[in-house]
């Protein structure tokens, strides 16, 4: 490993180094390593074990407003000069066919390193006891004769990185990412339903797998997938609705993380339901959610799957309100894309998927802050008279512009006169994104605010993925549409 990485920092030297001979307004270079594992066991036999690694370098340089890109796996000397210089004709011939010229926004200069806090490297610990997990749980799972499926996870990732800019910047990043999920298939009569253990992901090692107490929660996730199969369907209509932080993580994803990318806003992204309804003159004035809503982004949390030191332009992680007090205050944005609106400075979320993908505008760690009295999941319950409650995350649709949703869960209960009286199933819930955020009246406190980890967004043609964290309380809402799904 430490060979590895003397050959990756060689290789950015090699390219500063030669940066200077081509006449460019900027340049950068990442050279990355990326670790990936997965272990996959249903129904009580290792259906996979998948581990891949791959090494390599991409390099970007802006001439004349133009951006020019190219990349390699291969480590040397004569392959960076190789694609600097295939890079710089890129970007050179780009500025025939196309007049417009980018901009990006200024960054100091950092030299610096970031890594991930581990007590146990993933990497290391066992293959066997890592099997040996995910039988347990799939025993239990399987121990009721109505399930017929049981499905159990772990993956793991590394990501090694050296970054270095032609504005002196010099950075190490080294981010270790774990994460565990398992669902289980109950049927009867020809009718099949779910429950499942949320995907649960955070940067940190080992130590996270061994927190989620995830044998403990099997036999709890198996008899509630067997009462989801013989619950009825809900009544439609407007009613009251109570969200836990699992089913939020994903409302919050598509609702606000992906219509508050400024590349989106600015027409620069349409794939993926693109575009949003957003405009850039609407920070500060436009109500986006009741006064209870408070949308801070933070690229520093402490486990965060965003939380990496530094973006892949070298940007400083950050931490600003994408909401407040239910006004809308500013975006997600990479340097190019703040550049366009002349920004002093770039949020930080300019990412890559690998070392062959161009950085591009993703979501931050984003989170609805708790409110500010203790209150509990309890309270929201005592305090409904009819409605809805949602757990985990399930089907979503979401329109072009992020306005007109529709999302379902993993679990549903019905409320009547402040108690959960019982489970139903193929549960909708269906609004409009203000309107939505703006019918909330009621926060559970810090104790009951929980984060999960997203490990697949889909962004961008060619198509790179990105992880990110969302948290948020329970929540109430007043007056949602209510569905069969």
């Amino acid at each position: 490993m430490d060979l590895l990485n003397d050959i990756l920092k060689q290789v950015v030297e090699e390219f500063l180094n030669m940066v200077g001979s081509f006449p460019v307004e900027f340049g950068d270079i990442r050279a990355l390593e990326l670790d990936n594992e997965w272990v996959w066991v249903r129904d009580e036999r290792v259906e996979k074990v998948q581990r891949s690694s791959e090494k390599g370098f991409g390099i970007r340089v802006l001439v004349d407003g133009k951006w020019g890109f190219s990349s390699s796996f291969v480590l040397s000397p004569d392959e960076v000069k190789k694609c600097l210089r295939e890079a710089y004709e890129i970007a050179r011939y780009s500025r025939k066919v196309d007049k417009t010229k980018i901009s990006i926004a200024p960054e100091p200069p950092h030299k610096a390193s970031f890594k991930t806090p581990v007590k146990i490297n993933p990497f290391d610990v066992p293959l066997e006891r890592k099997v040996s997990l995910l039988m347990d749980i799939n025993r239990i799972l399987k121990s009721a004769s109505l399930i017929q499926r049981a499905d159990a996870h772990l993956r793991f990732r590394r990501r090694h990185q050296w970054y270095g800019s032609t504005e002196g910047s010099l950075i190490e990043t080294d981010i270790i990412t774990s994460s565990a999920r398992y669902t289980a298939w109950a049927v009867d009569k020809g009718d099949m339903e779910f429950r499942s253990f949320p995907e649960d992901a955070g940067n940190a090692g080992w130590e996270f797998i061994e927190e989620l107490k995830l044998v403990e929660n099997a036999e709890r996730v198996r008899e509630e997938a067997i009462e989801k199969l013989r619950a009825p369907l809900p009544e439609e209509g407007e009613m009251e609705l109570i969200l836990d932080p699992h089913n939020l993580c994903l409302t919050i994803h598509e609702s606000v993380g992906h219509a508050t990318e400024l590349d989106r806003v600015l027409g620069y992204e349409a794939n993926f339901a693109g575009t949003s309804f957003l405009k850039p003159e609407m920070r500060g004035s436009f109500k986006y959610g009741s006064e209870w809503v408070n949308f801070v982004a933070d690229n520093t949390m402490e486990g965060g799957l965003a939380t990496t030191g530094f973006d892949d332009e070298g940007v400083e992680c950050q931490r600003w309100y994408i909401v407040k007090e239910g006004v809308f205050l500013d975006f997600s944005s990479s340097r190019e894309a703040a550049g366009m609106l002349g920004e002093e400075r770039s949020k930080g979320s300019g990412r890559a998927m690998s070392f062959y993908s161009f950085p591009i505008n993703r979501i931050p760690n984003l989170f609805l802050e708790p409110g500010r009295e203790d209150v509990t999941p309890e309270d929201l319950i005592a305090d409904t008279k009819h409605g809805i409650l949602i757990e985990g995350m399930g089907s979503f649709s979401i329109d072009q512009r992020r306005l007109n949703f529709q999302f379902g869960g993993d679990a549903f209960y019905e409320i009547r006169n402040g108690k959960k009286i019982r489970m139903l199933r193929k549960v909708l819930y269906q609004s409009i994104t203000p309107e939505f955020w703006g019918s909330v009246v009621g926060l559970t406190g810090k104790r009951h605010w929980r984060m999960y980890g997203i490990m697949g967004c889909g962004k961008g043609e060619p198509m790179q993925t990105a992880q990110m964290s969302h948290g948020a309380p329970w929540v109430k809402f007043k007056k949602i549409r209510i569905l069969r799904g």
